[in-house]
């Protein structure tokens, strides 16, 4: 991987009030972003999102286990000739869909604009 730092090389200072800088390491907490991450995104005009919540990942790989067992199981159902449930097949495709939606909503800074992360207000108040 790149190491993003080689190329900053520019140090910047500058000013705040101490109520401003509460907002912006408040903001860049909740980003689960580092200040300068945090700041550097908002100059370019990225959106920010709130991380997930602590729990996301363990949701996460649990709903993929599911999946993973429940196509196993669909398989073998195929593979020994033994008519399976569209119910069944329905199930999985939800389950999909469960973990794109949780992927997609909690992408921690990453700025998806669709319309599904949860926005962080507008930057103007900072």
């Amino acid at each position: 991987m790149k190491d993003k730092t080689k190329n900053r090389t520019v140090s910047i200072l500058f000013r705040v009030t101490p109520n401003e800088c509460k907002v912006i390491r408040a903001k860049a907490k909740m980003s689960g972003l580092s200040m300068s991450e945090f700041i550097r995104r908002s100059l370019n005009g990225q959106k920010i999102t709130t991380a997930p919540p602590a729990d996301f990942y363990t949701l996460l790989w649990q709903i993929k286990r599911i999946g993973s067992n429940l196509d196993q199981l669909l398989r073998k159902l195929n593979t020994y000739g033994i008519a399976y449930s569209l119910e069944l097949e329905n199930c999985e495709e939800d389950i999909k869909e469960m973990k794109r939606l949780l992927i997609e909503t909690y992408q921690p800074g990453k700025g998806v604009t669709d319309g599904s992360n949860i926005d962080m207000g507008s930057n103007d108040s900072l």
